[in-house]
């Protein structure tokens, strides 16, 4: 389609991506002499009323959207039988891209481009549509580090906030999926909270909560099974930003957070360091969402006929099985209780506290108790030395059953880099080389140095070699060439040699004897200094040589 013009006003220039349903071109509008985006809608599905209506959908539910973190739309419409949409054009590329690149950005970086996206499902929300397919491959990133939410291909349009019902098929990506989605059951704006969720998780852990071999096997996971916190994957994740993820991914709906705002501040508070609000509200058995079914209709029994002595007999019978039973149940108890202490498993163990202790003392000391102690969890930090217990779980003076696991989070020596060599390099190699090992350029001092041209690194602080932490601060001294002192003046004064070296030499200059040349005529003494090189006021480095030469022959008559 390149150089073709669609809508009798859109220039088509390059194709730029596609999708599942739909291609992408980069197009000029010559109208508002603008580069827009053009999403065409594939010739399979143009000729399907039930897609050529979503296509239609998305451009409806975009267009009643107006905020900075979501990707405009200008225009829609049909050339013949080609569907297409004109959209704002982003320079830039997809989260989902950046991902998949290896690159991984830190916690706080994390939470503030959710925040973002916070804020576009807000807005998109308080419109009444809830987007239903949040996941990277639709979260743009440009340059200039704006977000943009895009892609409203399987929106759904709401009269309220309340619910959107689903068809019956199950739209959107299955690592991404709300359990209510991949159950196919009714829909609220809180299905985007999961699905936004997942995105998180995926920045802070590099890969989504749940990972199978098809998209049923992780759409099972999203309803059945609880994810692990992403701090277990990536130690640098502070347990303000676990809880918060942890809660977005309720299983039901009822433990997440309610709107996107609420989200927001919640991720507001851990970047800025202060207690979230996270905390679960309606927890069910193993976090997996749990269905009241609607009470059945109140039923009215027939009338039973009365059969005299044998209602009687019956009646006799089920009293004598009920003794029976709690004398049954009686004596299981009354054993039970008398051989509770001869039965290993019903013993109640007090976790000793073993915080601060070392790993191997902290292992001995539970496993004394009658514990099981679990792979601990390493945590860099410079707080404590390496191999030491920061935490547990369970939690010191806690009951727990005998054999019970203890999972204990241990300290190890933060990441460090060792100082590159800089001295003699210029400013910009300098940078270079920190920006190479992920250190930073701090405070630039000036000082002489004779050695060193001038613009160069004389010395670096932290030196060369030294341990430090990835982005540190390395402070730099920079050459400002050698000293300069003014050559003092040796003749004039008619000064001996001896006096003249003594001269030189306080201004840190290195004295020479020169040929004798004819005698100052100023000097009553013909032997007296009569000559200098460099000249008197002459500017020279320290350490210079200056030549100086005595008068010859008889002295001059006064």
């Amino acid at each position: 389609m390149d150089g073709s013009v669609i809508g009798d006003r859109y220039r088509i220039e390059a194709r730029i991506g596609s999708g599942g349903m739909a291609e992408v071109y980069r197009g000029l509008d010559p109208v508002l002499n603008r580069t827009v985006a053009i999403k065409v809608l594939l010739p399979q599905f143009a000729r399907d009323a039930s897609f050529v209506e979503r296509f239609r959908r998305e451009a409806q539910a975009a267009a009643r959207l107006n905020h900075p973190n979501i990707v405009s739309v200008y225009d829609t419409g049909a050339d013949g039988d080609t569907q297409y949409i004109v959209m704002e054009f982003i320079e830039g590329r997809t989260l989902a891209e950046f991902l998949d690149a290896g690159r991984r950005p830190t916690p706080v970086q994390g939470a503030e481009i959710t925040q973002k996206i916070c804020s576009a499902l807000t807005a998109a929300h308080a419109q009444g549509v809830i987007h239903r397919d949040i996941k990277p491959g639709n979260v743009m990133v440009t340059r200039e580090g704006t977000v943009k939410v895009m892609d409203f291909g399987i929106a759904r349009m709401t009269s309220g906030v309340e619910t959107a019902p689903q068809t019956s098929a199950v739209l959107g990506t299955a690592s991404y999926l709300s359990p209510e989605q991949a159950q196919g059951g009714p829909l609220d704006a809180r299905t985007d909270i999961y699905s936004l969720g997942t995105v998180l998780y995926e920045m802070l852990a590099g890969r989504p909560p749940f990972m199978g071999e098809s998209p049923v096997a992780v759409a099972y996971k999203q309803v059945n099974e609880a994810p692990i916190p992403p701090s277990q994957i990536n130690a640098d994740v502070p347990p303000r930003l676990d809880a918060v993820v942890m809660r977005s991914l309720s299983k039901n709906p009822a433990n997440r957070y309610q709107t996107a705002q609420e989200f927001s501040e919640d991720l507001e508070r851990v970047i800025k360091g202060q207690d979230v609000q996270a905390t679960p509200l309606m927890p069910g058995a193993g976090e997996a969402t749990q269905v009241i079914s609607r009470p059945q209709p109140t039923s009215v029994l027939p009338p039973q006929e009365e059969q005299g002595s044998g209602r009687k007999v019956w009646l006799g019978i089920l009293i004598g099985v009920l003794i029976v039973a709690i004398l049954g149940g009686g004596g299981y108890l009354l054993v039970n209780s008398l051989t509770k202490d001869e039965n290993p498993q019903s013993l109640t163990i007090v976790v000793p506290n073993v915080v601060g202790q070392t790993l191997d003392d902290a292992t001995a000391a539970l496993e004394a108790q009658g514990l099981t102690v679990a792979d601990p969890k390493f945590k860099a930090t410079d707080a404590a030395a390496p191999d030491t217990v920061l935490a547990q779980d369970p939690a010191a003076d806690q009951q727990v059953g005998k054999g019970a696991e203890v999972t204990l989070t241990v300290a190890k020596a933060p990441n460090t880099i060792q100082v590159p060599p800089l001295q003699d390099l210029t400013l910009a190699e300098a940078q270079s080389a920190l920006d190479a090992v992920g250190l930073r350029v701090g405070t630039q001092t000036q000082a002489s140095d004779p050695n060193v041209a001038v613009g160069h690194v004389v010395s670096s602080s932290p030196a060369e070699g030294s341990p430090v932490k990835k982005g540190s601060f390395v402070d730099l001294v920079i050459s400002s060439g050698p000293e300069l002192v003014a050559v003092p003046d040796v003749v004039t004064g008619c000064l001996s040699l001896f006096g003249a070296r003594e001269a030189l030499t306080a201004v840190g200059l290195v004295t020479a004897e020169g040929p004798a040349v004819p005698p100052n005529p100023a000097c009553v003494n013909a032997t007296r200094i009569a000559a200098q090189d460099p000249a008197a006021g002459t500017m020279v480095p320290v350490g210079s040589t200056v030549t100086v030469a005595k008068g010859s022959g008889a002295s001059p008559s006064p």
